[in-house]
């Protein structure tokens, strides 16, 4: 994704090694065992030719611990490994050291989408995590409640609904789609939300739905709700 300007809240939270397995890739290392999550979304800052400080935006794909206390201070469980490397004057709070792959998504503008910058992070980088308001307006072409938005969730690893996602309506209903996953997953909710949000006032869409197996009854009750009216009454 590329920005102007980055925002001033984004953390820091490593430092790019060199480049991954393949050219799509890069690592960084970094000391953060909590935010450093697989599926997580990052940046680094690059200047391209039309926007400056731009923050090309990736996604952990990886994560290997490479450097920790010595084995021999978890021979004892009784024995808190911390407690011994303090003794001997070592405090740091977060002494694991982690090698982290990053997948390159690219740079986001609004105009033409994503685009790979195809310029690979210098060794020494900063890496930082990308911020809520700026995933929102990259994974959601159109945003909740918005015409035409089918608002179905939100991003898993931003807990609280930080981050909601929603779908396209003209997109998802001008091709065929099929929902698929495991048994007791969620396809038949899965379906049923995007039912609701397909009859909202702000879509207004008909929709037929066959029903074999008789999962949609309760969509019945939809009927005359006033969550589905309009300010015109229908």
């Amino acid at each position: 994704m590329a920005r102007s300007t980055p925002p001033s809240s984004a953390p820091v939270i490593g430092t790019v090694k060199g480049p991954g397995e393949n050219g799509n890739q890069y690592v960084f290392i970094t000391a953060d065992n909590r935010q450093v999550k697989i599926g997580e979304f990052v940046y680094y800052q690059v200047d391209l030719a039309d926007i400056p400080e731009g923050q090309i935006l990736g996604k952990i794909s990886d994560r290997r611990l490479i450097d920790h206390l010595p084995d021999r201070l978890f021979a004892d469980p009784d024995i808190d490994p911390e407690a011994i490397a303090s003794l001997v004057g070592f405090a740091h709070p977060n002494p694991e050291i982690y090698e982290v792959t990053v997948d390159v998504i690219g740079y986001f503008p609004p105009a033409l989408g994503f685009m790979n910058p195809r310029i690979a992070p210098d060794p020494g980088a900063k890496v930082c995590l990308a911020d809520d308001d700026s995933l929102r307006q990259v994974i959601n072409k159109k945003q909740p409640q918005q015409v035409g938005s089918a608002h179905i969730g939100s991003l898993l690893l931003r807990p609280g609904g930080r981050v909601p996602v929603a779908l396209d309506v003209k997109e998802l209903v001008s091709t065929h789609m099929a929902i698929l996953a495991g048994t007791g997953s969620g396809k038949s909710y899965t379906a049923g939300v995007l039912i609701e949000e397909l009859m909202s006032p702000y879509n207004r869409a008909a929709v037929l739905i066959f029903d074999p197996h008789g999962e949609y009854g309760t969509l019945a009750d939809m009927r005359g709700h006033p969550a589905f009216a309009s300010d015109d009454g229908y």
